[in-house]
């Protein structure tokens, strides 16, 4: 009976393959386009500093809109993978450590944004979105963002996640605020790049730039919370209510099927999280869930290598 009724995937186990394989693909897309245009930005700052300025091209790095480009680029790259397993694979779930990166990186891009939106083009529109500017400064903070919330990553962020999520940019306002206010570029430190003695007293605008930093920090991870408990809500809504224990069987039975005929034999991913959500949701041992799901995974894994071999069924 189980078998017979496994072979047809469930309207819930479609919905979940459609709506998490167009997830990733959307993920995927706009981190391509984030990379590209990150080293589109990255490229033209760089050239701008050696040939209009006249200066050493490290001297690019000194403004955090580089650094948090080049921070984001990285972290689309360690995603990129996965996004590639949502397609193929029906991978469900990102890796804690790939996603904290992830939400570090997009959180430092989203604060030069905002700074940029919400200060310097009032007072220094060219700077703001001048040349490659408009592409380091919004475009490629927009995609990232696109990217970090289309990803599955099941993890709530805490409080301690929004104080790392700003680390890069309170380590990085600490060096200007030495570089800039205490050196001086009469003294051979930096010069003022973001303007901030010009229109504010230090004693205001770093501690208010802190302030800024955690907040947009705060704003993200509330907002992926967010996306999280609905998307879990979401999970718990495709299945009807009353299933009885078979039947959620028969439902981890079919996710078993499906990774069986989609996944790569040697690099298996098991969706542990609809397995936990499915025990949960309907008061179960999560081994009442896993022993069906690996019985017909193992029985597609075995079908295929027949197949692959050329041996009758």
């Amino acid at each position: 009976m189980m078998n017979t009724r496994a072979e047809q995937p469930s309207p819930a186990r479609e919905y979940l393959t459609v709506f998490l394989k167009r997830r990733s693909v959307i993920a995927l897309v706009s981190g391509i386009l984030s990379l590209v245009f990150a080293f589109y930005g990255i490229i033209a700052g760089v050239d701008l500093t050696v040939t209009v300025l006249g200066e050493n091209a490290f001297l690019s790095f000194n403004h955090f809109t580089m650094l948090s480009n080049l921070f984001a680029a990285l972290s689309v790259a360690f995603v990129f993978p996965y996004t590639v397993e949502g397609i193929r694979r029906k991978r469900f779930i990102l890796p804690k450590w790939v996603a904290i990166l992830h939400y570090v990186a997009a959180t430092s891009i989203a604060i030069v944004m905002v700074f940029v939106l919400g200060f310097m083009s009032w007072v220094h529109p060219r700077g703001a979105f001048g040349d490659s500017n408009w592409v380091t400064h919004v475009v490629c903070p927009l995609l990232i963002l696109l990217s970090f919330f289309q990803m599955e990553n099941g993890h709530l962020l805490t409080w301690k996640h929004c104080l790392l999520g700003c680390a890069p940019f309170c380590a990085y306002l600490i060096v200007y605020t030495v570089e800039v206010l205490m050196i001086g570029e009469a003294n051979g430190g930096w010069e003022d790049i973001y303007h901030i003695q010009d229109y504010a007293s230090p004693a205001f605008a770093i501690p208010a730039l802190l302030v800024l930093g955690f907040a947009v920090s705060a704003v993200i991870a509330l907002i992926s919370n967010a996306l999280t408990k609905r998307r879990r809500e979401r999970m718990y809504r495709i299945w009807r209510e009353d299933m009885d224990p078979m039947e959620v069987r028969i439902e981890a039975y079919g996710l078993g099927r499906m990774a069986g005929l989609h996944g790569d034999k040697n690099s298996i991913q098991i969706p542990y999280d609809i397995l936990e959500h499915l025990a949960e949701r309907y008061h179960l041992d999560i081994e009442d869930v896993l022993r069906p799901f690996v019985k017909r995974l193992l029985i597609e894994l075995r079908e295929r290598e027949r197949t692959e071999n050329g041996k009758p069924q």
